[in-house]
């Protein structure tokens, strides 16, 4: 298990949002953008907590945010970025388009965390880094992979040292949710107000 004072938190909202058509953070989610989901809990949760972006609209939430240091590497990139500038043994990746993250998702991630190995939540079939521990200790690691264009973070994962998270088994899957577009915002939307 990995102490509160171990881990800091980084989420990434430096995507283009293709699919969206805007910057997928701060569309609205239920009355508040989707980032601000995510900090509030965070902040409940008393987790030190940054944003990886290169927008600057995102310092309005009060936190600290920091463009990528390898620009235009996808997701790997910005886990690069966050071991970078954690003051933290561990960091925990998540991403800006998944605002249904919820506290029981969280803290389990942190009970199966070890040092030293990446602990990363499943839905019993896929891997989500974007929901994910990785150690400090794997900056190397990640910059020779960013170097040698070896971008897919799912690949790099699979090298490493890891432990998962199966949140199907704690019927806790929709943490998970990946709000790409408007159609699955809105239908996500809906299906909350049917009792969330």
């Amino acid at each position: 298990m990995i102490k509160k004072e171990a881990i800091e938190v980084f989420i990434l909202a430096g995507g283009e949002s293709r699919r969206m058509g805007t910057d997928k953070g701060l569309v609205n989610f239920k009355g508040t953008s989707m980032i601000l989901h995510i900090i509030k809990l965070l902040d409940k949760l008393n987790l030190k907590t940054s944003i990886v972006s290169g927008n600057q609209e995102y310092l309005k939430f009060g936190k600290p945010v920091h463009k990528d240091v390898i620009p235009n590497k996808g997701p790997l990139g910005g886990l690069y970025t966050a071991l970078e500038y954690s003051q933290a043994p561990m960091v925990l990746l998540l991403a800006c388009d998944m605002p249904s993250i919820n506290r029981k998702g969280i803290q389990s991630l942190m009970k199966i965390a070890e040092p030293g190995k990446i602990a990363i939540a499943t839905d019993g079939k896929q891997i989500s880094p974007l929901f994910a521990c990785y150690p400090k200790l794997l900056k190397e690691e990640v910059q020779k992979a960013l170097l040698d264009d070896k971008l897919k973070i799912q690949d790099f994962i699979s090298r490493q040292t890891h432990i998962k998270l199966d949140l199907n088994a704690l019927e806790n899957t929709e943490v998970l949710q990946n709000l790409n577009t408007m159609e699955e915002l809105i239908a996500a939307e809906n299906k909350g107000n049917s009792g969330q």
